[in-house]
């Protein structure tokens, strides 16, 4: 997670010089690194305002954070499936910087976006935004709609190509993929399939 902090230490640093102000980060949210790195740039000094972890269906940070009960659940699938993590080992990081609740939520904060909001928010981007956004960005722009404020930096994690099969349908044309992502998805796909054990994949390795 380390080289993460470099993102928010420099997107902070770049708002701060242009406005005089210190912008808070909308961060779409599974395993949690994203937004610790976040964290840890905060504690490292950089002029980072608070964060919001949001996630989708899967509300284990949100429901923490309201009700100050951790409980972690199975996963639940959902258009943003790279955050779809009920469990997220990245919090233990969060945990030891933040021994007490009331210290994260006074720099934390997060909310949960489900499916129809993500669809709606990629359905109008467009027309709202002059842009196209993946699931997971969709729930970060989502976010930013409900939030007070002007001064909040977006996380945008992907691009929509790389969700056309879901994308497509809402905005009702092709995403145009970028040639970098081109070339990746016109390689071969190559894999192994090995039994889930140790010894099977120091074989496979």
């Amino acid at each position: 997670l380390l080289p993460q902090i470099v993102y928010y230490a420099a997107a902070a640093l770049h708002h701060h010089r242009q406005s005089g102000t210190v912008p808070g980060f909308i961060v779409p949210s599974g395993n949690v690194g994203n937004a610790t790195a976040a964290l840890w740039a905060k504690a490292m000094g950089f002029p980072v305002g608070r964060i919001v972890m949001v996630t989708n269906a899967n509300r284990t940070v949100p429901d923490y954070l309201q009700t100050g009960s951790w409980s972690p659940r199975p996963s639940v699938k959902t258009l943003a499936n790279a955050m779809d993590v009920g469990d997220p080992s990245n919090m233990e990081r969060v945990f030891d910087l933040y021994p007490d609740i009331e210290d994260l939520r006074r720099d934390v904060e997060s909310m949960s976006v489900d499916d129809a909001e993500i669809e709606e928010t990629i359905r109008h981007g467009r027309e709202r935004y002059g842009r196209v956004w993946d699931p997971h960005t969709a729930t970060a722009v989502r976010a930013s709609e409900i939030l007070d404020g002007d001064h909040w930096v977006l996380v945008s994690t992907a691009h929509p190509a790389k969700f056309d099969d879901v994308v497509e349908p809402l905005i009702g044309e092709g995403v145009e993929v970028p040639p970098a992502l081109a070339e990746l998805l016109a390689r071969e796909s190559r894999f192994v399939e090995i039994e889930p054990e140790l010894a099977a994949l120091a074989r496979a390795w």
